[in-house]
């Protein structure tokens, strides 16, 4: 009988409250969600995660834990929820989280803000997630951690005495040792993953970056020279993690049904003609400065100069998803991009026409994909993106096998991409001109491409994806002999794991 599945993530999918007429409010925004909601629903278990309620003081957060988490199902599994006080979530996540490693790790130190008092709070949120998932997971289930805001969990539930397997997935790129040396809490991050019996990234880069950082910072030992079957096992004070790369992939079969309801065809049909049955281009991205979205913008403008015939001939629909509104540095790039949408129309538009279709809201998901189907073209062009799942949602909603994606290399998901056109965000000639082949591509080669974008996310469903991280079902043998020795209990907090 295998064990419980317990995933942990800083989010829930769903808020614990249901709403009006006990419907369940709008999934929360985010790749990770989209992922991971249809695999524990497969599986069965429990899913940890704060619910997005800040509450207004720690002594409320200390009234919420002695009433115990909360439970709620749904869809097949349990939620339950972390409570965080609004300081906690200033320090947590909008501080450590996002000031400091979301732009290390996307390869932006100088935009990265490192405080003590911040690492501090991390620490405790991450110790208080560890809790609550021993409570409900017991010493031997298996749980699976996610991502950047939860890297010293790990480290706290071996130090717990947890012995059960223990996986860790990284949503977000790792970057190379050269810039992970500026984080000054490295080792005790690495540490905290180390503890797990595996760890996995998205593409074999970040997996490389993650092994040389763990050899330089962490002192780890590489059992063979080379990885075998993508892993490369990693032997260290508390035993052995193997470190593999293992892409994400979507609801292939979801996303496809969707593309084919009548009223979704009929809001795509419905969308080109609204914007006059010009060349439609698309981009969906949620707010953010990795997004490149003003870069974008330059090269849009760019074109548009360039190719002067063109004008009155497409329009691109730029939807931006609202994220982080909390920070200033947010609403000030939400601003900028106002800005911009408004000079470039102002500028280069003419009666009758505007070059770009401005959104900035969240689209339900079949409103989506009815833009996926109405799309002549599909910009996703970060900076940096761990992976970009947008991408491959674009490829499983053109049933009709029609449509060019144009992706930034600097995407993980461009590795799986044989059908794209590929743009370095950085190079907006280079864009320019990866956006006049995209128009004037014939129907031979789009579908040409499609087909070949299409198979190669079909090869790679989430579920395929969930058991290749999940495939094994034991500690590897080093890290099983050492936790077969180590205490368990209060005893564990003398083990091996303390210094992980």
């Amino acid at each position: 009988m295998r064990p419980p599945l317990v995933v942990v993530s800083n989010r829930l999918p769903r808020n614990l409250t249901p709403g009006a007429a006990g419907r369940w409010p709008r999934r929360n925004v985010g790749g990770l969600v989209s992922a991971l909601e249809p695999v524990l629903a497969a599986h069965g278990g429990a899913w940890v995660g704060w619910d997005g309620a800040a509450l207004p003081s720690g002594a409320a957060v200390e009234a919420a834990r002695a009433r115990g988490s909360v439970a709620t199902a749904l869809g097949g599994f349990q939620l339950h929820g972390v409570p965080l006080s609004e300081r906690e979530v200033g320090q947590y996540y909008h501080s450590c989280a996002n000031r400091a490693l979301w732009p290390l790790f996307h390869d932006f130190p100088g935009r990265a803000v490192f405080v003590p008092e911040d690492f501090a709070a991390y620490a405790r949120v991450n110790r208080r997630f560890a809790e609550i998932v021993l409570e409900q997971a017991g010493p031997r289930a298996r749980v699976w951690v996610h991502d950047f805001h939860l890297m010293l969990v790990p480290g706290v539930l071996r130090e717990l005495g947890f012995c059960g397997r223990l996986d860790f997935f990284l949503h977000i790129p790792f970057p190379p040792p050269e810039i992970f040396r500026a984080l000054p809490w490295r080792e005790e991050l690495l540490r905290g993953m180390l503890a797990a019996d595996s760890v996995a990234f998205h593409i074999p880069l970040y997996r490389d970056n993650f092994v040389a950082a763990a050899r330089q910072f962490a002192g780890v030992r590489l059992a063979e020279p080379e990885p075998r079957d993508g892993a490369c096992l990693l032997l260290h004070d508390g035993g052995a993690t193997s470190a593999r790369a293992v892409p994400i992939g979507i609801d292939v079969d979801e996303f496809e049904r969707i593309a084919r309801l009548a009223a979704v065809e009929r809001h795509a049909a419905k969308l080109r003609e609204l914007h006059g049955n010009l060349r439609i281009l698309f981009s969906a991205d949620r707010l953010d400065y990795t997004k490149g979205i003003g870069r974008r913008l330059e090269a849009l403008e760019r074109f548009v100069s360039a190719h002067p015939e063109a004008a009155g001939k497409f329009v691109l629909i730029q939807v931006v998803v609202p994220s982080r509104h909390q920070v200033e540095e947010y609403r000030q790039m939400k601003r900028e991009i106002d800005r911009e949408v408004g000079r470039i129309n102002g500028e280069h538009g003419r009666e009758g026409w505007m070059p770009i279709h401005y959104r900035y809201q969240a689209l339900e998901r079949e409103e989506l994909v009815a833009h996926y189907r109405a799309a002549d073209v599909m910009l996703v062009t970060p900076l940096r993106d761990g992976m970009n799942l947008v991408a491959s949602e674009f490829a499983a909603s053109r049933v009709d096998e029609d449509g060019v994606l144009v992706v930034s290399e600097l995407a993980g998901v461009s590795e799986r991409s044989p059908g794209a056109l590929l743009v370095n965000p950085y190079d907006l000639d280079g864009c320019v001109e990866a956006l006049d082949r995209a128009l004037r591509m014939d129907p031979v080669e789009r579908q040409r491409r499609m087909a070949a974008l299409r198979a190669r996310v079909r090869s790679n469903p989430v579920s395929r994806w969930a058991e290749r991280c999940l495939a094994s079902g034991e500690p590897s043998p080093p890290l099983a002999l050492a936790r077969a020795a180590a205490p368990t209990g209060t005893q564990a907090l003398e083990a091996p794991w303390r210094g992980l």
